[in-house]
């Protein structure tokens, strides 16, 4: 979907492009915790989908994938989204493409917040 591998004819993005992933609520739950970089904290607050239950990842108008293009803020809270998740995917879902790498810094920190403090006795090189 990044690579626009699935794209047949004109180079460029398509409006035309749908992808179904069908699977069990476990499997869609990864992969939503794996395309938006959520922790293993958020996703153990995530809930299984029901049978026939779906989730919507849309495209939005900067160019980057948000289950809030679909849905709304009360469904990704009875999902198990947390504020600051629901936040982060309103703004994906008008974010230009290349900013979420500067502004999404609530997981960053914390993913690596493990070597903030980690400094050997030779001046910090280990």
């Amino acid at each position: 979907m990044e690579g626009h591998r699935y794209e047949q004819a004109a180079p460029g993005p398509s409006d035309e492009l749908n992808l179904i992933i069908v699977s069990h609520g476990l499997a869609i739950r990864v992969f939503l915790t794996k395309w938006f970089k959520w922790t293993v904290e958020q996703f153990e607050y995530l809930n299984n989908l029901g049978n026939s239950e779906f989730r919507v990842m849309q495209l939005g108008v900067g160019g980057d994938y948000s289950l809030a293009v679909h849905h709304t803020d009360e469904e990704m809270q009875q999902w198990g989204l947390s504020a600051d998740m629901i936040a982060d995917q309103r703004w994906r879902a008008h974010a230009a493409r290349g900013d979420w790498n500067e502004k999404c810094p609530w997981y960053l920190d914390r993913f690596f917040d493990q070597f903030a403090d980690s400094r050997s006795e030779d001046g910090g090189r280990e």
